[in-house]
């Protein structure tokens, strides 16, 4: 609607008044899709040829930036405009310059463009994959007074076919003009001479469709700001325009950094919990192993499962077996399973504090969010948009920013796990695994890997002045053997060194090390 021809028709009789005999001195593109016409007098004028918005508004001042921008139709330099005309009833605005030279504004939707041509022959395009312009003429849409003049009942279809017969760029806000203005009794004849002289008056009107702003030359009951003058209406639109596709832009982008991190980690924390749950409600594997150790005399090699008396609660227990281990050897895989679960537990019960702690932080961030309106409750003001929606976005939006900027610089190339402040690093393949051995590992740090298979290289950082416990050692082995070709035995031996006693020979493939003065563990791979 902002580019009807009327609204182009009176953009002509602007131009013709303020920049008529006026020098092009740019005409350049440093945005998609939008020309920029440089005139003397620091005067522009902005060409869109978007989809769904086509835009074409006169603007004092516009900063061309420093890279990214394109010198086009070189031939329009130094030339004078010497009159502008509106096609009759087209959405066509033409540019008239010295020497015979043209520049023709095509606001046809998505088939918008601009086009350089020397009297009726097109020698440039703005849009270049609009091959039909090339063979473009520039032929006034028709009009049919006398169809004004015929007698239609005040319904929708009727108005709408009416208002088509008279000419076509009468779209659906005259139909809405039209049926108010019958509705107070007026012919249709006469309603249209109402219409005209709303649309030759220089008022405009600024109001909302959907999640969008609109302009119009007619007075609408939605209308939410009245702007005198056509062209300080469209200046004024394209700017809320433009505030508002920014200020949604803004608002989607808190709404998913604040929601779907919140989201994901109360989904996780209920994953923790109840794998917790799970975990504590389940017989513990030192109960089991204890009762084997303690019967070892009623168990059978290769037996699957064997009945017990149960020394913990009343009754029997029926154990499972692996037939291949001696009764000594099964027990000694139960004692495993509760150093493993121990640990998970430890590891699952840290992370949910953590996930706590988080989720404390989010659902402040997700209050403060709350508390801006959202883009479609934003309401027009003669200053553009009222409220302070748009400064009060902005330290939100730093936040956020800055916080992916601090998770940016945090992020190694390696998977990442904490043991009681100890940092473990696990490489990812095998010249990860070399980045992490050589040049990230310290002499002091120790290395671990599982023994005689392709596997992670496993590094846990050295902690000045303190001895690394047994149970931070279990569990980064744990790791070297469930991120190794053995991730799904029972039982994986892992070897262990400080990071001072591997080496790597010339030729050697990528992840291949010498290992000196190494150190044997048994573990069970940590699935967690």
């Amino acid at each position: 609607m902002q580019f009807h021809y009327h609204t182009l028709h009176h953009l002509a009789h602007w131009m013709n008044q303020h920049l008529q005999g006026v020098e092009v001195e740019a005409a350049f593109s440093q945005n998609r899709n939008e020309l920029i016409i440089g005139f003397a007098g620091d005067q522009f004028l902005r060409i869109g040829c978007h989809t769904p918005l086509t835009y074409l508004v006169p603007v004092e001042g516009y900063s061309r930036a420093r890279k990214n921008v394109v010198d086009l139709f070189p031939e329009l330099l130094g030339q004078r405009l010497s009159h502008t005309e509106a096609l009759p009833f087209d959405r066509v605005l033409i540019l008239h310059f010295d020497n015979g030279w043209n520049l023709v504004a095509k606001m046809h939707s998505i088939s918008s463009n601009v086009l350089l041509r020397r009297g009726e022959e097109v020698v440039a395009l703005f849009n270049h994959q609009l091959d039909l312009d090339w063979e473009y003429k520039a032929l006034p849409g028709e009009f049919h007074a006398e169809a004004a003049r015929q007698e239609v009942p005040a319904e929708p279809e009727a108005v709408k076919k009416a208002l088509r017969s008279v000419a076509v760029v009468y779209d659906k806000l005259f139909v809405s003009r039209c049926l108010a203005l019958m509705s107070g009794g007026r012919s249709f004849e006469k309603a249209f001479a109402v219409l005209q002289q709303e649309i030759e008056a220089d008022d405009c009107y600024l109001y909302r469709e959907g999640n969008r702003v609109r302009f119009s030359l007619i007075p609408l009951p939605e209308a939410e700001m009245k702007v005198n003058g056509v062209v300080n209406g469209l200046q004024t639109f394209l700017r809320v325009h433009f505030q508002l596709e920014a200020y949604r832009h803004q608002y989607k982008q808190l709404d998913e950094a604040i929601r779907k991190p919140l989201d994901k980690k109360e989904k996780l924390l209920a994953s923790y919990q109840e794998s917790i749950s799970q975990m504590e409600t389940l017989r513990n594997p030192e109960e089991i192993g204890h009762l084997l150790m303690a019967y070892l005399h009623l168990v059978e090699p290769g037996q699957e499962a064997v009945t017990l008396p149960d020394l913990y609660l009343e009754g029997d227990i029926t154990i499972s077996l692996d037939p291949k281990l001696s009764p000594q050897e099964n027990a000694t895989k139960y004692y495993h399973k509760h150093k493993n679960r121990k640990f998970k537990l430890m590891h699952l019960k840290e992370q949910v504090e953590e996930l706590e702690t988080d989720l404390l932080e989010g659902m402040a961030d997700l209050e403060a969010f709350a508390k801006l309106p959202a883009p479609e409750d934003l309401r027009l003001c003669p200053q553009g948009w009222e409220g302070d929606a748009f400064q009060a976005i902005k330290p939100l939006l730093k936040k956020h920013r800055q916080e992916e900027q601090e998770a940016a610089g945090r992020q190694l190339p390696f998977r990442v796990f904490q043991r009681d402040g100890y940092e473990i690093l696990v490489g990812k393949n095998a010249r990860n695994n070399d980045e992490l051995s050589f040049h990230v590992a310290s002499k002091q740090d120790l290395w671990l890997h599982a023994k005689d298979v392709t596997g992670s290289h496993v590094i846990v950082r050295h902690r000045a002045g303190r001895d690394l416990p047994g149970h931070v050692l279990e569990y980064a082995a744990s790791l070297a053997a469930y991120f190794s070709k053995r991730k799904s035995d029972t039982l994986v031996p892992v070897i262990y060194t400080p990071r001072k006693y591997i080496r790597k020979r010339k030729g050697d493939p990528p992840g291949l090390v010498v290992v000196e003065r190494e150190q044997v563990i048994m573990v069970e791979p940590l699935r967690s």
